[in-house]
């Protein structure tokens, strides 16, 4: 037979793999409104960093489930980029919606991406402010934050290091 000690180690070995099991399935599990949240805000990273280099003037115009950049052509139109792979236009995957806030005001926003462009990133390198969150099923939301000198951060609704 097995001694009470044995078991008890036997126990212990098994536990501690069923928590090592659990706790890299929760790690590596998807995260939609993070990871979509998190991608908006390197998206805008980017495009203010290339409006910076290229001394162009680019924007963002949103719609209810996603987002498209604009660039300023000739004549002082704003056109979609559509001949950039990072920069083109992005669907929210299905159950996710956003909303955006400029100056303090919600935007509102259509159902479809016909967009007009709402927020300027300069070839200065400043950025209209705004606050753009990302909701999905249940209470899950992020919010991504630009300032007007550049700098794009993300945020859980809730948090309390949340500024206002």
């Amino acid at each position: 037979g097995f001694s009470l000690v044995e078991m008890l180690v036997v126990v212990l070995i098994i536990g501690l793999m069923t928590g090592v099991a659990v706790l890299s399935m929760s790690l590596g599990a998807s995260h939609p409104v993070r990871d979509n949240a998190e991608r908006l805000a390197e998206l805008v990273r980017e495009a203010s960093e290339n409006a910076s280099m290229q001394g162009q003037n680019l924007a963002l115009g949103f719609w209810r489930h996603g987002w498209r950049f604009y660039v300023l052509r000739g004549g002082g139109a704003w056109q979609p980029l559509t001949d950039d792979r990072l920069l083109r236009a992005r669907t929210l995957p299905r159950g996710l919606a956003l909303t955006l806030d400029l100056q303090g005001e919600q935007v509102t926003l259509k159902d479809h991406d016909q967009t007009k462009p709402q927020v300027f990133l300069l070839s200065s390198g400043e950025m209209q402010p705004f606050v753009v969150e990302i909701r999905g099923p249940g209470r899950a939301a992020m919010r991504v934050r630009g300032s007007a000198i550049g700098e794009v951060k993300v945020q859980r609704v809730g948090d309390a290091a949340e500024a206002p």
